[in-house]
């Protein structure tokens, strides 16, 4: 089986044992098969002369049946002369016959591999052998006569040897073809067995699949049979309630109406009597009014002639001030003039003095140029002192005119806030007289009103005692309408009963419905068990083929390994051959060296030079046949110990693989016995379930046949005497509740009426703002109007005019959102950035939609992700200036917050950005760590967040050390700003005084326009203070 699943599954990769075709042998041309641990072929090129070339051939064969083959050359030894033509790609089971040319560059024998890469995965080796020969010219010799003598004894012995070998040949063979056979054979048989067993799993499996979907659509027969029933009982009962329900909803709806009749009559009664008491209260509230109106009036008249007269003086003053300022400024301009001159005409004189000392020094000898030396730094030296002198008298003049300068200016400052304030009590007094005028208006539209009322009042009490007499006439039709309904209500709670009767019984029912959905959900359960464990049966299968797959794949290997030692023994077997060959052609050369040497020792006595030369042949001779026996034996003696190690390798493996396979073995067999006994164990324990529901059933049944007829009559008992009790209780209950409602509608009305004169206040003072408004826009345009101004107006109508649909604020919202939310350009998402940052500046809708699309955790991603670039930089602010913006209102500050390590990332921010934290002012409002602290500020105005801000771990100590660089850098250009001020104000005589800040929270949103607003925080170090007044930090 292993066999047959392989066969059809092998590919270039395979590690099964292949057929090969011995055919090629004839022609002994090497081969070179594209599998793996394939044996490397040897290309013997023989004796070449030195400066010809010989050419050999090398046949790749590609047995597989499926992938085509691409054979590249990975390594040539073409430094030695050898070189290649060859195809790169055929079809699977073709060959292709690789030519291989030496051109030999020096004499010597050669051993060197071409390496050829299959596909780019397998690299197969063939090995090449070779001897380059000088050539040379031979005289006719005593040696050239006795190997022609000898040569027809070489091939006699070369012929026996070629008719041996073809002999072997021959019988290996007749083997090969006998082995062939054998293994097809074997493949059939274990084909055949398998495909047996096979057919008769498939049996086995269809009976199984017919009982199952037998018992599985008899199932769903019965269940629909019982879903059919309660489906029809369900359903004539919905018929029966719906006919008593609009029965029921025709009695009521005749009785609101009576109700409704006689509600409406008394609440009009209540009415009349309530307008009569406000008509006398808001007559005297009026008069007082209007007397307090007069009063503030006359006070604010008075208070005016005051502020006027005030105002007068004032402009006297100032023009004053003026003259004497532009004085002072021209005084300290030529003063400051005088004493630079002065001090430049010293710096050129001093400067000559040195020139003409210098000059004089170069002249002079060694003993001079000391003594003019020391004249000279003598000099200077009381330069130094007079000019110290100098500016000491010089810095207390300046103390004593900045002395007076602010002293001076403090005056004319406080004297302005007076008159500033004087003339803003005027405007007051001006705004109030305006108000209390329009409350006069108002006043008189009141009382217009309040007599059309009391006419319509009169009218209607004329009306309503004609109305009493027909109140008579009513109260009696009332009295039988409600005996008549009495009679109705006791009919409709005996229907009630039967309908309560109903629904026990439906509930019974359903009751009884809910037990047969549980042993249905129970034989569910079950049929999903089944469907599991033949899941998992699969899964064991598929585990299955995969083991006989992977032991397929070790026998091939392992096969391969013994027919690669097959080959190595061969190897060997040819190595000794070859040795032996040897040895018969060095005993023929060592008789021919005997006989060469008794020939000539006959001549040993006039050629004795000719002797030495034939011993020094001989024994260079001898040394290269035993140096070349030697080379052999080492290299026999390796082979054999590899060839020993791989084999005793092999033996623990195999011994390994047998333990893991019984190991396995045993596994399966305990596994598939445990599912079979758990498979028995849910069948029977599903039959018991099966059998106890049934017999739970019928004894159910039973049951409530006899549980209904007692409650029947127990219904009935129980009916009749609560029917007097529940009559009672609800003329009581009845009583109670018309006079709460009586109650509520008085409460309704009063509270309609106030929000209705709340709501007349409201529009008639926002007409009154609105008309202001419009006023005060109108005289400011007669006042200020200019061409520039006109045109401006006109051009910014013209741009309202031309606005497109996508130029929305709306609109623009929500490209920017698809923007943010699907690209990941950088461009793009800084666009939305911006879109965003004016969208939710301006718009609260807009907030409260990027809060729903989820955009925070995008936007703080991107903070997270960001780095210290200028694009970055930019990407950051923006989106720090968005989570401002939700922060300040109070719909979205949560959602900002609630941001996965929201606190953390602004902390990271404050670290990161604390270098550049003195900037002042940066691009919209601040810098990154300012924006930063301000946000965090404003996200920790709740106590509850604080707390658990808090009790982050290092978060204090981080703040702690941010502060600490901050407030030294803060100190460093304060300093840095009182020195250029002092300097400045030596000019032009002007000093600041550094502001200390007082910290509140009146933050809002920049689309609320509201004057105690507060504008963002650009400074940081009172926005790392703000921060850390809010987590209470003393620092």
């Amino acid at each position: 089986m292993a066999q047959g699943v392989h066969s059809g599954q092998r590919g270039f990769l395979d590690f099964s044992p292949t057929r090969r075709d011995y055919k090629d042998k004839e022609n002994d041309v090497p081969v070179l098969s594209l599998i793996q641990f394939s044996k490397a072929p040897f290309v013997t090129f023989g004796s070449v002369k030195l400066g010809t070339s010989k050419s050999a051939v090398l046949r790749i064969e590609n047995p597989t049946e499926y992938a085509a083959a691409e054979v590249s050359v990975d390594k040539i030894p073409s430094s030695k002369g050898f070189s290649v033509d060859f195809g790169p790609c055929f079809q699977p089971g073709g060959s292709f016959t690789l030519v291989v040319t030496w051109t030999p560059t020096e004499e010597g024998g050669i051993r060197e591999l071409i390496v050829l890469n299959a596909s780019g995965v397998l690299k197969h080796q063939a090995v090449l052998l070779g001897r380059a020969e000088a050539p040379k010219r031979k005289k006719k010799t005593l040696w050239d006569t006795i190997k022609s003598k000898r040569e027809g004894e070489k091939m006699t012995t070369l012929r026996r040897k070629v008719e041996a070998y073809l002999a072997g040949r021959q019988m290996r063979r007749g083997y090969l073809e006998k082995k062939a056979a054998s293994i097809t054979l074997q493949a059939a048989f274990r084909g055949m067995r398998v495909r047996a067993e096979l057919k008769k799993k498939h049996q086995a499996a269809t009976v199984i699949q017919a009982l199952a979907r037998m018992f599985l659509c008899r199932k769903r027969y019965l269940l629909l049979h019982s879903a059919a029933i309660v489906i029809q009982s369900r359903y004539r009962a919905l018929l029966l309630c719906r006919v008593q329900l609009n029965e029921f909803r025709k009695l009521k709806q005749a009785t609101v109406k009576i109700q409704a009749v006689f509600r409406g009559f008394r609440e009009r009664r209540d009415l009349k009597r309530q307008h009569k008491a406000s008509r006398a209260i808001q007559a005297h509230f009026r008069m007082h009014r209007m007397r307090v109106a007069y009063l503030a009036l006359k006070c604010a008249s008075i208070i005016i002639q005051e502020r006027y007269r005030a105002k007068r003086l004032m402009v006297q003053q100032m023009q004053s001030y003026r003259t004497m300022k532009h004085a002072v400024i021209v005084i300290q301009a030529a003063y400051r003039g005088h004493k630079a001159r002065r001090k430049i005409a010293n710096m050129h004189q001093a400067a000559s003095v040195i020139q003409r000392k210098f000059l004089a020094i170069r002249d002079r000898k060694n003993f001079l140029a000391v003594r003019v030396a020391v004249l000279a730094c003598q000099q200077r030296y009381r330069a130094v002192t007079l000019a110290r002198k100098a500016r000491l008298d010089y810095l207390s003049k300046r103390r004593a005119v900045v002395c007076l300068q602010a002293a001076y200016r403090g005056y004319v400052v406080r004297k302005r806030l007076c008159i500033e304030h004087m003339a803003a009590v005027t405007i007051q007094s001006q705004y109030r007289m305006y108000q209390q005028k329009n409350n006069y208006k108002r006043l008189c539209w009141a009382a217009t009103v309040l007599q059309t009322r009391y006419r319509a009042n009169k009218k209607m009490r004329a009306e309503v005692h004609a109305l009493s007499v027909k109140k008579n006439a009513a109260v009696v039709l009332q009295a039988a309408f409600r005996g008549m309904k009495l009679r109705q209500m006791i009919k409709q709670k005996h229907q009630a009963a039967s309908v309560i009767q109903r629904a026990y019984r439906a509930h019974c029912e359903h009751r009884e419905y809910l037990t047969l959905k549980s042993s249905v959900l129970t034989l569910q359960r079950r049929y999903r068990a089944s469907v599991a464990a033949k899941k998992q049966l699969q899964t064991y299968q598929k585990l299955h083929r995969a083991a006989v797959v992977l032991q397929a794949a070790y026998r091939g290997q392992q096969v391969r390994q013994e027919v690669a030692h097959w080959h190595q023994a061969a190897t060997v077997i040819q190595s000794a051959f070859r040795k032996h060959r040897e040895v018969v052609k060095f005993q023929a050369m060592r008789l021919s060296a005997i006989i060469i040497q008794r020939r000539y020792q006959a001549h040993v006595l006039q050629r004795h030079s000719m002797h030495r030369a034939a011993t020094v042949i001989q024994a260079n001779f001898r040394r290269y046949k035993l140096q070349s026996e030697f080379r052999r034996q080492r290299w026999a003696t390796c082979v054999l110990q590899q060839r020993f190690r791989a084999q005793r390798t092999r033996n623990l493996v195999v011994k390994h693989y047998q333990e893991v396979r019984k190991a396995a073995i045993i596994l399966q067999a305990a596994y598939r016995g445990m599912k079979s006994r758990q498979m028995i164990k849910q069948k029977h324990q599903a039959a018991s379930v099966i059998q106890r529901t049934y017999r739970a059933h019928c004894e159910h049944r039973e049951y409530l046949t006899l549980k209904s007829s007692v409650l029947t009559v127990q219904r009935r008992y129980r009916a009749s005497v609560a029917a007097k009790k529940q009559l009672q209780t609800y003329q009581k209950l009845l009583r109670h509740w018309l006079a709460r409602r009586h109650k509520a509608a008085t409460v309704i009305q009063q509270a309609v009426w106030k929000f209705l004169l709340l709501r007349r206040q409201k529009r008639v003072q926002q007409g009154i703002l609105k008309a202001q408004a419009l006023w005060r826009g109108h005289c400011s345009r007669r006042l200020n109007d200019n061409p520039k101004i006109v045109k401006l107006r006109h051009r910014l109508r013209v741009v309202t005019a031309s606005v497109r649909e996508e130029d929305k604020l709306c609109n623009k919202t929500s490209s920017a959102l698809d923007y943010l939310l699907r690209y990941k350009h950088f461009s793009y998402i800084l666009e939305a950035l911006k879109n965003l940052e004016t969208a939710t500046r301006l718009s609260p809708e807009c907030c409260e939609r990027l809060v729903e699309s989820g955009a925070t955790n995008v936007i703080f991603t991107l903070i997270r992700c960001c780095n210290r670039s200028v694009p970055c930089m930019d990407v950051i602010t923006f989106s720090i200036q968005i989570l401002l913006n939700l922060s300040k209102y109070h719909k979205t500050i949560e959602a900002v917050y609630s941001v996965e390590n929201s606190v953390e990332t602004l902390l990271d921010l404050l670290q990161r950005y604390r270098e550049k934290a003195g900037d002042k002012v940066a691009e919209k409002g601040g810098s990154i760590f300012t924006k930063a602290c301000f946000l965090l500020a404003l996200l920790l105005q709740d106590k509850q967040r604080t707390e658990e801000v808090k009790k982050l771990p290092k978060v204090l100590d981080r703040i702690h050390s941010i502060y600490r660089l901050t407030a030294r850098k803060h100190k460093m250009d304060t300093e840095r700003t009182i020195i250029k001020q002092k300097m400045s104000a030596s000019i032009n005589g002007s000093f600041f005084v550094p502001v200390t800040f007082l910290f509140s929270f009146r933050f809002a949103p920049d689309w609320v326009l509201r004057r105690d607003k507060l504008k963002d925080i650009v400074d940081p170090l009172r926005a790392i203070q703000m921060v850390a007044n809010t987590l209470s930090i003393v620092l």
